[in-house]
C-alpha cells in the first residue's frame, strides 16, 4: 500500500493505520496498530461541521497528513475514517443533508478529495459508521468481548446501533431491522427511537419532570446527589430501553447488550432498570474514545483483507 510516508510491508516489525473518530464539533484521531493494542498520537481537532466544503475537507487533510508525518517512514497502511450517516460507506460519498452538519459535502467522494489533498492512493481509505465502529471497537478489544451475538446501542445525539455475530455487523436476519440493522427510525411508544432515546429525549424527560437541571450531565450529578426527580428520569429512561430491545434481543437470539455513547457516562443511574427488562447482561462500554478508532482501524483490516496482526472474526 502507498501513502505519503511510502510504502509499507505486511512482513514490517510495525505498521499503522491513521484513525479518524469524526464528530459534529471534534475529529478524535490516532494512529492505531492494526492489532488494536495501541494506539499512538491521539489528537483532537475541533470542526466547524457547517463550514464550507474546503474548510471541512482541508481540517480532515491537516488531521491526516500530521500522523503521517509523526508516524515511522513506511509504516502506515492506510487510513480509516468513522463517520456519521447517511454515508455510502463502500463509495465514500457523503449523503448527509437536512441536519445542519456537513451538509456542504455531501455528494463528494470524501475519498478522493483526501487523496487530493494528503497523497494518499484514494484505494487508501476506507469508511465505516461512527456507531458501528464504536460497538466493533468493544466487541473486538472491550466490554462485550467473548460475546458470539451483541447489539449494540450508541445513546447520544442519537441512537446508533449494530447487530454483530462473531465480531461482523449482521444487515439482515432474523431480528435484526429491515433497514439494515438500524435502531433509529423503529418506532416506539407512537415516536421514533431516535427521539426517544437521545440527548434530546432525555432533556424533554427533565423538562417534563420538572429537574432543575436540564442538560443530562448535569442532571445525571444531581440524581447521584439525591435529587429524586432526577433520578426517576433515569430510571424511567432505562425502563424505555429496556423494554424497546426486549424484543429485538429475544427475535437476534442475542447473548449480551452493550451500551456505549454520550449518555453511557450516566449507565450507573439507568442501566439497572435497563436490566431488569432483558434476561442477557447487559454491560457499559469501557474503551471510551478509543472504541470508534479500533473499530474503525478493524475494518479497515477486513475490508483490506490485510494480514499483518488484524484480528479476524
Amino acid at each position: 500500500m502507498t501513502s505519503s510516508a511510502g510504502t509499507t510491508s505486511t512482513d514490517a516489525p510495525e505498521a499503522f493505520v491513521i484513525a479518524l473518530d469524526v464528530g459534529g464539533t471534534s475529529v478524535k484521531s490516532g494512529l492505531v496498530q492494526p492489532d488494536g493494542m495501541k494506539i499512538a498520537d491521539r489528537s483532537r481537532a475541533l470542526i466547524d461541521s457547517r463550514a464550507p466544503a474546503g474548510d471541512i475537507l482541508s481540517a480532515f487533510a491537516r488531521c491526516i497528513r500530521g500522523h503521517a508525518e509523526s508516524a515511522p517512514a513506511g509504516t502506515v497502511a492506510g487510513v480509516a475514517l468513522a463517520f456519521p450517516g447517511p454515508f455510502e460507506y463502500d463509495t465514500g460519498i457523503c449523503r448527509i443533508a437536512g441536519v445542519q452538519k456537513f451538509e456542504t459535502i455531501y455528494g463528494l467522494s470524501i475519498g478522493h478529495e483526501l487523496s487530493r489533498r494528503t497523497g494518499f492512493a484514494p484505494s487508501a481509505f476506507v469508511f465505516i459508521n461512527d456507531a458501528e465502529a464504536a460497538i466493533a471497537g468493544e466487541i473486538r478489544y472491550g466490554a462485550a468481548h467473548g460475546y458470539p451475538r451483541v447489539i449494540g446501542v450508541t445513546l447520544g445525539t442519537g441512537i446508533g446501533s449494530g447487530f454483530f455475530v462473531n465480531g461482523r455487523r449482521q444487515t439482515e436476519g432474523p431480528g435484526v431491522p429491515a433497514n439494515g440493522g438500524w435502531l433509529f427510525d423503529e418506532p416506539f411508544e407512537g415516536a421514533m427511537a431516535d427521539d426517544c432515546f437521545s440527548i434530546r429525549g432525555v432533556e424533554r424527560r427533565l423538562v417534563q419532570a420538572g429537574a432543575a437541571s436540564r442538560r443530562p450531565e448535569a442532571a445525571a450529578g444531581d440524581a447521584r446527589r439525591g435529587d429524586h426527580r432526577a433520578e426517576a428520569v433515569f430510571e424511567a429512561f432505562g425502563n424505555d430501553v429496556g423494554r424497546f430491545l426486549g424484543g429485538y434481543v429475544r427475535a437476534f437470539g442475542a447473548d449480551a447488550v452493550l451500551v456505549a455513547g454520550g449518555l453511557g457516562g450516566a449507565f450507573d443511574l439507568f442501566g439497572s432498570a435497563l436490566q431488569g427488562h432483558l434476561t442477557v447482561p447487559v454491560m457499559r462500554g469501557t474503551l471510551g474514545p478509543d472504541a470508534p478508532l479500533m473499530g474503525a482501524v478493524n475494518a479497515f483490516c477486513e475490508k483490506r483483507n490485510a494480514d499483518f496482526g488484524c484480528v479476524k472474526a
